[in-house]
């Protein structure tokens, strides 16, 4: 292995260090990752350092691999071991059960088909499995551990687990040795003519109540998902989601439902609550059970969860369900195919309106605006005034989202060797700048349309540059992140709930976002090819022809021309030039 830099693959985040390497692109495909990025655990850079290094060597392998034409054995290999979990012991009862059960079942068989053809012959098996239940009973007989360990990890194969703590193995282990030890009184009792009597151990009686719960099966399932999320670098975000989507789930069915009785009746049951579940159930009605929220907010008109996101509830139902399949809890997914009851009548790209061009110019000439035109007779001050001013007009002429715009550097502000300025929207590696886009294709390079450089945004700049050594890097530096990391949270709450219906009346399914989407309307208005959606909006355009791999399309110079049509017909925002600028 090449010698690695001091700190190459490094980053600081917080007080722990983190491995973070980019994946070469023509990997990308095999591994579905454009980063590898893993924690370390550890704040002094010298064990960090070690560590790199253990992690750059087992990078490599794998890269190599993928380059020899093994990228899938690699990938599926990777995801199995992110999706290796412990599961409860009590969930690991019940295949130590059904193992018991199977051997007990074999063994009353092969009595039945061969029989002892005489006193001696039944006398010898009966000593045979004495002597076998004294090999189970004497922890010092190296045998019973063999057995045991034999035994046990044919279960473990079977649960398609592992345990790696100590004293769940130990428990474990004693699990089986119970077991085995059932299944040899149970195969003297067949000697001896006792074929009534019931179970020596009631654990491993079938007539037992099943130990293993709903909530155990949930406890699995978000362990396995969670290991997988963390081997990702899946958001924060998306953790908290899965959560709260588990823990409703959890409290329609019922922790202590036992898995074997969720049938058909159970998952209508679900279906049902999901499809009368309130928005925002927990913000409305925080101290109510599920079942009172529904009735308070049929009460209140309040209204229900959009199909889209039901079946995205009824989705994870789905997988919990089909995890325990694999784990053997289940013997088929009742849940398989369900979707949520009432169809979604509206097409996925009408979820979020575009404002109309009445809107916009009602938005855009209104009383914030006219406050901050030269020589405005109240001039608005604020400290919010920077990012309020520029964070709707650089989305009505760039089609950024909220995000993008919010976390831009100034340094992403650049200019091409012909002249063209552009903002660069790019993933960022830098550890305390780190920034991040929504898919692959938001990576782009938006030129300034005239309108922002006769607005002043250059100039705005340029400003900013000035102040950066006292201010920090980014364009909009007032703003702070949500615990999730987003600038422009705040942002577009005030602007959808104060800022927009303070100038305009909003209709329903408009919001901010509704700005970028007015992007989309003002290039088709102009006829600009398909690929300038994809190039100036990250707007995917379904299947894309391989001759689109070929050029750069995202070429500022080549690009500007499609971003110079946007426009919006009655717009005049020639107010707020400043002066001696012309239009």
């Amino acid at each position: 292995m090449k010698k690695v830099a001091d700190n190459q693959f490094l980053q600081l985040r917080g007080k722990v260090w983190t491995y973070y390497r980019r994946v070469p692109a023509h990997m990308v495909p095999a591994l579905g990752r454009t980063f590898i990025k893993k924690s370390l655990g550890t704040a002094d850079i010298k064990e960090a350092r070690r560590l790199r290094n253990i992690e750059t060597v087992r990078v490599d392998a794998l890269f190599a691999s993928i380059e020899q034409g093994s990228s899938e054995r690699a990938a599926s290999g990777d995801r199995a071991k992110a999706r290796t979990a412990d599961i409860p012991l009590n969930v690991l009862e019940e295949h130590v059960r059904a193992a018991v059960a199977a051997l007990d079942r074999k063994a009353a068989e092969r009595l039945a088909v061969d029989p002892p053809t005489d006193a001696e012959a039944l006398r010898e098996m009966r000593m045979n499995a004495e002597a076998e239940l004294g090999v189970l009973k004497n922890p010092d007989d190296p045998r019973r551990d063999e057995w045991i360990a034999s035994v046990g990890d044919r279960v473990l194969r079977e649960a398609g687990t592992d345990i790696q703590d100590r004293e769940t193995l130990v428990k474990f282990g004693e699990l089986v040795r119970r077991g085995l030890v059932e299944g040899q009184l149970r195969k003297l009792d067949r000697y001896d003519d006792n074929h009534g009597r019931g179970f020596h151990d009631t654990m491993f009686d079938p007539d037992r109540r099943p130990t293993a719960t709903f909530g155990m099966l949930v406890e699995v399932f978000q362990k396995e998902k969670l290991a997988a999320y963390r081997e990702d670098g899946v958001r924060q975000m998306s953790i908290d989601k899965l959560a709260m989507v588990c823990d409703v789930i959890l409290e329609i069915v019922g922790a202590e439902t036992p898995v074997q009785q969720i049938d058909d009746d159970a998952v209508q049951h679900v279906r049902q609550i999901i499809a009368r579940l309130p928005v925002n159930r927990v913000k409305h009605y925080p101290k109510l059970t599920i079942v009172q929220a529904i009735e308070r907010a049929d009460k209140d008109g309040r209204a229900r969860l959009a199909p889209l996101t039901q079946n995205g509830y009824l989705s994870i139902f789905r997988e919990i369900l089909a995890t325990g399949m694999r784990k053997r809890m289940l013997a088929y997914n009742p849940a398989d195919g369900i979707r949520s009851l009432k169809k979604d009548k509206v097409a996925l790209h009408e979820k979020r309106m575009p404002l109309t061009l009445e809107q916009i110019k009602g938005f855009f000439e209104g009383g914030f605006y006219r406050s901050c035109a030269p020589g405005a007779n109240e001039p608005y001050t604020k400290e919010d005034r920077a990012w309020r001013f520029w964070l709707p007009l650089l989305m009505l002429f760039t089609g950024s989202r909220p995000n993008e715009l919010a976390q831009s550097l100034l340094d992403d502000v650049k200019t091409t060797k012909a002249g063209t300025r552009y903002l660069d929207l790019v993933e960022d590696e830098d550890d305390e700048q780190a920034k991040s886009l929504k898919t692959t294709t938001s990576r782009r390079r938006i030129p300034i349309h005239p309108e922002l450089i006769r607005l002043g945004f250059m100039a705005f700049v340029e400003q900013r540059r000035k102040q950066a050594k006292k201010n920090g890097p980014r364009l909009f530096h007032e703003l702070r992140p949500n615990k999730y990391g987003n600038l422009a949270a705040y942002p577009a709450k005030r602007f959808r709930e104060v800022f927009m219906p303070a100038e305009i009346e909003l209709e329903k399914r408009q919001t901010f976002y509704s700005i970028r989407h007015s992007v989309r309307d003002a290039l088709r208005r102009a006829q600009v090819p398909a690929e300038a959606l994809l190039v100036i909006g990250g707007w995917s355009q379904g299947q894309r022809l391989t001759a689109d791999d070929y050029g750069d399309a995202r070429n500022p110079d080549i690009s500007r021309m499609w971003v110079e049509q946007i426009a919006y017909p009655g717009l005049d925002l020639s107010f707020l030039y400043p002066p001696g600028s012309k239009p």
